[in-house]
């Protein structure tokens, strides 16, 4: 009985498992779709959205409906709903509120009356900062379902055969085998109920101290996960709301008071357009990182010369450099042959450089240097800025962290351009490495690997 309750469990957690990558990953594709759609619905151009939602429809399976604010269906990639309206619970809680996305199991019936399961997911599909619609995806999870049952059937064939084994021994070993058997019981409950902490205690080298040790590893990369999931959250809410308490002050400020001077007037405005150009450069951000994160998100490598790269990417941000008053220059050592994926590995070298330029005062000096160092190819980008603390460098490529916050909301600074560069770096099979002086400048160095058969 043991051993079959121990079997459940597992068996409801990988279902469980399972449907939860499902849903989370289609649900982003429904974003990434309505993300899309957004010009497009605001603009009422119905061919391009038709077009759109039948690439999607053929890219993810499924179907998907666009509808209006009024929950009017737009497009349907199967063209048979449009012009109707759509009150499933997961459209009202995107375009009602309180979230951006919802999803939910619905059970249908197929053309023999046989009953399976299928999913809507919605998101809103927002344009310049304003819900007009929602983006409904609808598809099945047979296929996880029967997933599941064939991991089902297995485990219970296992445990047939384990249970026999294990009556042959109960007689003398029932104490020794039913105590950790119990315990992983208990534990994988604790688990399923949301307590992630939970492990269990590991003793001998058998069978069951191995399923232990594995049982552990499983609920440590959960809670890990959890963890992390939960962290991100809270700071991309923190980050998101910062930038709106500002605006609504300075908004407050205008709406109550009479009579205010024209001069404050625009110094109030420019605030505000500040704070949401800064808003928008934290969702780009984010956009990104979201990219960056999904495993789907595979890299288009192609053998490009690094030199013009870099060089496109440094003229790119002269402009900026030269309207703040900071030197920008460029020095290549060796023209070097990379393969990588050219889009992202020239948006790390932006986000370094622009970075250099934020940090470095009016008459200050940023210089960008291309150089091989053993098998790789480095991009060293040197500023002579206002530095960085020993103790904040080990924090430096986390998610959201700023040196110093005052500072990087005067330069519009979200947190995430070194996290998306090393984490693009990493995408390579390279790093990035940084070294700095407080008051003297930092040095940032990209390091990517060179092409099979690049010579010295």
């Amino acid at each position: 009985m043991a051993f079959a309750a121990v079997t459940l469990v597992v068996a409801y957690l990988a279902e469980d498992y399972l449907v939860k990558i499902r849903v989370g990953d289609q649900l982003k594709s429904t974003n990434n779709v309505a993300v899309s759609m957004a010009p497009y619905l605001n603009s009422s151009n119905s061919q391009l959205m038709h077009e759109l939602a039948e690439d999607s429809s053929q890219k993810y399976g499924g179907r998907f409906l666009v509808l209006n604010k009024s929950g009017i269906v737009q497009v349907d990639s199967f063209s048979i709903l449009t012009g109707q309206k759509i009150e499933h619970k997961e459209v009202s809680d995107v375009l009602l509120g309180p979230g951006d996305t919802s999803y939910g199991f619905h059970e249908m019936e197929d053309e023999t009356g046989e009953t399976f399961y299928a999913v809507y997911y919605a998101a809103a599909v927002v344009y310049e900062t304003e819900t007009i619609g929602a983006v409904l995806f609808a598809d099945d999870i047979e296929d996880v379902v029967a997933i599941t049952d064939d991991f089902v059937s297995v485990l219970i064939a296992i445990s047939v055969a384990a249970g026999v084994v294990l009556m042959l021994f109960s007689l003398v070993f029932s104490g020794y085998i039913a105590k950790p058997i119990k315990e992983l019981k208990t534990v994988a409950v604790s688990i399923s109920k949301g307590n992630l902490r939970q492990r269990i205690k590991v003793t001998g080298k058998n069978e069951i101290s191995e399923l232990a040790g594995t049982f552990n590893t499983m609920s440590e990369k959960l809670e890990n996960t959890d963890r992390k999931r939960s962290e991100f959250v809270s700071n991309a809410s923190h980050e998101l709301k910062t930038p709106l308490s500002s605006m609504k002050i300075l908004i407050e400020s205008l709406l109550y008071q009479d009579g205010v001077d024209e001069k404050i007037y625009k110094e109030f405005l420019t605030d505000i357009n500040g704070e949401i150009d800064r808003l928008n450069q934290i969702i780009s951000g984010l956009l990104t990182l979201a990219k960056t994160d999904s495993e789907a998100e595979a890299l288009v490598l192609d053998t490009i010369l690094l030199s013009e790269l870099v060089y496109k990417s440094v003229s790119a941000l002269k402009p900026i450099a030269k309207d703040k008053g900071v030197k920008l220059d460029y020095h290549v050592s060796n023209d070097l042959e990379i393969e990588c994926d050219a889009l992202k590995v020239m948006q790390a070298v932006i986000n370094l450089v622009e970075n250099a330029i934020k940090y470095t005062d009016k008459g200050g000096h940023v210089r960008v240097t291309l150089q091989r160092s053993g098998q790789n190819a480095s991009i060293v980008v040197k500023d002579n800025g206002c530095g960085i603390s020993q103790e904040d460098i080990g924090h430096l490529f986390d998610r959201f962290y700023r040196v110093d916050y005052a500072r990087a909301r005067d330069t519009g600074g979200s947190g995430l351009g070194l996290h998306i560069s090393r984490k693009i770096a990493l995408l390579h099979g390279g790093n990035i490495d940084v070294k700095s002086v407080e008051g003297k400048g930092s040095v940032f160095t990209l390091y990517l690997p060179l092409k099979t058969g690049e010579t010295q």
